[in-house]
């Protein structure tokens, strides 16, 4: 599932391209991915529209609209956005094709999981609860030792389906959880109440890291993720333990294990991480 780093990428390679565009017509080619309003209505009210910003919140992207309505696009496993000259036909699995004034903008997704909403300004469909109740982004400042510590101190649950839990840590997923419990040196199936006032700084300053370089390198490749123009991202080339079950840690050598909590796949190693 694209996580923050990947949804910041592809709202930076976005932004530049799109922004003040018009749209001149929309194409939903499954209806089910338009999960508000009606796919009836959904074309009808954004065509005319100028696509004012291209913004993000935690996993979902977000285009901000002249008439003062967002079109929110929940990426979820297997989604991707990708930009096209006019004149060329959707590929497989593309779901919804906005034609902007000189390119195409095209929403895939394999799975059919991704859903799209359009909202007015005070607008909360049902259907949309997770985004109106997402905690903070590791790489806000806000997300410091006082916040993570609120968060864990009195919680029996294992700190890595506390990681998961976006109304704690919005936008962080599975790889990035798991490359941060790494980092900072704590197993994921350690209990949230027994990470000390120590590990909880480590584990701060990890999520940054491992955030922004994640960013920086435009984004984990290792599935389904690619970028606006196709291409892969590059951090699945410096991640230690994601992915790497049964390889040997890059640091001591000992080989990576595979735990599922939660019904989440983790890796950890088991001597750099108490």
């Amino acid at each position: 599932m694209p996580e923050l780093p990947e949804v910041e990428t592809i709202k930076r390679e976005l932004r530049p391209r799109i922004r003040n565009q018009r749209i001149v017509d929309c194409t939903i080619l499954r209806p089910d991915v338009i999960a508000h309003p009606r796919p009836s209505s959904f074309c009808r009210e954004i065509i005319g529209e100028k696509i004012r910003d291209v913004t993000r919140k935690a996993k979902y992207l977000i285009l901000e609209l002249s008439n003062g309505k967002r079109i929110i696009i929940h990426l979820r496993l297997s989604g991707t956005m990708a930009l096209a000259p006019i004149d060329v036909e959707p590929e497989k699995f593309t779901r919804l094709v906005l034609r902007l004034e000189d390119c195409q903008l095209l929403f895939k997704e394999p799975r059919v999981l991704g859903r799209i909403y359009l909202l007015k300004n005070r607008e909360k469909p049902s259907n949309l609860k997770g985004y109106f109740s997402l905690g903070c982004e590791p790489i806000s400042s806000d997300f410091d030792f006082t916040y993570l510590r609120s968060k864990i101190k009195h919680r029996k649950a294992r700190i890595k389906s506390l990681l998961l839990d976006q109304n704690i840590c919005a936008g962080v997923g599975n790889i990035y959880s798991d490359e941060a419990l790494y980092r900072a040196g704590i197993r994921p199936l350690r209990r949230a109440h027994r990470i000390t006032k120590q590990e909880t700084t480590r584990l701060i300053e990890s999520l940054k890291d491992v955030l922004h370089e994640g960013i920086a390198n435009f984004g984990t490749s290792v599935s389904d993720y690619r970028r606006t123009d196709g291409k892969d991202g590059n951090f699945q080339n410096f991640l230690y333990v994601y992915g790497r079950e049964d390889e040997p840690c890059r640091k001591c050598g000992t080989i990576i294990k595979l735990q599922k909590i939660g019904n989440r796949s983790t890796r950890y190693c088991p001597k750099c991480q108490k």
